[in-house]
């Protein structure tokens, strides 16, 4: 698993590349809050999965919504925008009903995602 951190126009965009598991997401995540001491500052996080073959299901979206949890308090009303491809978009929907402190959106596009933020 790859990934890539970087922040453009006010926005935080992590881009994944190859397999990635469950554990590389929460991984990425420890980096994201490493790297950044005050995420109230931006105007969301795009997570870019188009190039990627997810490793884990449904059935994990409990361990990942609880780690977040744990986060809360940094990252509450935060835009999180999911790019993925379309057979995957409900799990992104399952999770914005698990974290209600967060704002969840699945798209297909990093325009669309980025545009959504933006507003």
């Amino acid at each position: 698993m790859g990934v890539t951190i970087e922040d453009k126009d006010n926005i935080i965009i992590r881009r994944f590349s190859a397999d990635v598991s469950l554990e590389d997401i929460i991984k990425s995540w420890d980096k994201l809050f490493a790297r950044y001491d005050d995420l109230t500052i931006y105007k969301g996080i795009v997570s870019d999965l188009l190039d990627v073959n997810l490793q884990f299901g449904e059935e994990h979206h409990n361990s990942l919504v609880e780690y977040l949890i744990g986060y809360v308090d940094r990252i509450e009303d935060m835009k999180v925008a999911i790019v993925m491809d379309s057979p995957l978009i409900t799990n992104p929907i399952l999770m914005n009903h698990k974290m209600q402190k967060l704002q969840i959106r699945p798209f297909s596009t990093m325009n669309a995602a980025v545009k959504w933020i933006s507003i």
